[in-house]
């Protein structure tokens, strides 16, 4: 089963090379562990080379995630969990030509049901003394969906991602740096989960618990379903848009402060809003990093807490218990910090976060509040 977390965003920090480290070496491990049953250790290692120096470098990272989990989302299709192992191995190349920037990668990555293979490229141009820096990319990603025991020649099926992006990156003074940039997915194929089957109500049973006043949830939905156990349905293409904005300003005998906001809306109806701050305080050779991010997202079009069927046997065209296309509110607050060892061209980091979602409309859970830490150490040679 494929698990989608939100954590590239969460721990990208953690986990990029500075433009100044030319030849980097660098080891990671990540854990994740919340009040919903999941775990997830993912240990990473990564390598970049300088190529140039304009920016240019040949890069390569393998990391290993291994996720155990008996969720709300897992225990209410009558399974009592999983374990499971995703390796994924990304390649990137890139090679300064005057003012240009050309960049070519490669990602592949494999589970037990999922295989996907990625393909990208980008172009960044400089202007006005490099003060300016407008970029172009493109990615392409081929999933292939299956299910654990069972042969891709017997049963699977095909996404396709296509994702584009814009961006301009501003000097706007001595101390302050903006960018901002637009971002266009568009998905086609295969956007159900194999393993997710939508229970079903009869109105009347939803109306007779309303006016006693019981609420439907995840702990006695069962008692109240119809025997039909239709599989999750949704459309075959999605359509994303997305506008972001980023400012960072040197804050003299501080450090600097980044701030980011992004609006998001799709072809389902959905519409998401995301704002961060982070306060970056070097002191001598330690830097703490403290930054908290909020997200607010609502539900798609389709979405509804529990799905009916009416008098002539029809269930809805569309249906889903994926709480990821729901209504929620989320803040994430994570603190890392950061120790240069010049003698030995090492930095070695920590990161703590916690991260606490609020469901606004789902069936099976209302709150989750999950750990998030990581650890690594680059060397520099």
């Amino acid at each position: 089963m494929r698990l989608q977390l939100t954590l590239a965003l969460l721990i990208a920090a953690g986990g990029a090379a500075r433009a100044d480290d030319p030849d980097t070496l660098a080891f990671d491990t990540l854990v994740y562990s919340d009040t919903d049953n999941v775990l997830v250790v993912s240990p990473q290692v990564a390598a970049r080379r300088a190529l140039d120096d304009g920016g240019g470098a040949a890069s390569a990272r393998v990391v290993v995630d291994v996720i155990s989990a008996a969720s709300v989302d897992v225990v209410s299709q009558a399974t009592t969990g999983f374990t499971e192992v995703r390796r994924e191995a990304d390649l990137a190349a890139s090679h300064r030509i005057a003012e240009l920037l050309p960049e070519l990668r490669y990602r592949f990555s494999d589970e037990p049901d999922y295989r996907s293979h990625g393909l990208g490229a980008s172009l960044a141009r400089d202007f006005a003394d490099h003060d300016t820096t407008v970029a172009l990319s493109y990615d392409a990603s081929l999933d292939t969906v299956g299910r654990t025991g069972t042969a891709y020649a017997d049963w699977s099926r095909h996404l396709t991602t296509h994702t584009v992006e814009a961006s301009w990156t501003q000097v706007l003074g001595v101390r302050t740096v903006g960018r901002l940039a637009y971002s266009l997915v568009l998905q086609e194929g295969y956007l159900e989960k194999p393993y997710r089957y939508v229970p079903l109500f009869d109105p009347a049973t939803l109306a007779m618990l309303d006016a006693e006043g019981v609420l439907l949830d995840g702990d006695n939905f069962s008692s109240y379903r119809l025997p039909e156990r239709p599989p999750e349905e949704v459309p075959d293409r999605r359509v994303r848009h997305a506008i972001a904005a980023r400012g960072v300003r040197l804050l003299p005998g501080v450090g600097a402060l980044e701030a980011d906001y992004r609006f998001y809306i799709d072809s389902w109806g959905m519409q998401a809003h995301t704002a961060d701050a982070t306060l970056r305080v070097p002191i001598g050779r330690y830097r703490v990093d403290i930054e908290d991010r909020l997200h607010w997202q609502g539900a798609v079009d389709f979405w509804q807490r529990a799905y009916t069927m009416d008098a002539d046997g029809e269930i809805p065209r569309w249906r889903t218990v994926d709480r990821d296309l729901g209504g929620y509110a989320q803040d994430t607050l994570q603190v890392r910090g950061q120790l240069e060892l010049p003698p030995l061209s090492l930095t070695v980091y920590a990161l703590g976060g916690a991260m606490v979602t609020r469901f606004s409309d789902y069936l099976f859970l209302d709150w989750r509040l999950a750990l998030i830490g990581q650890t690594g150490l680059r060397w520099r040679f």
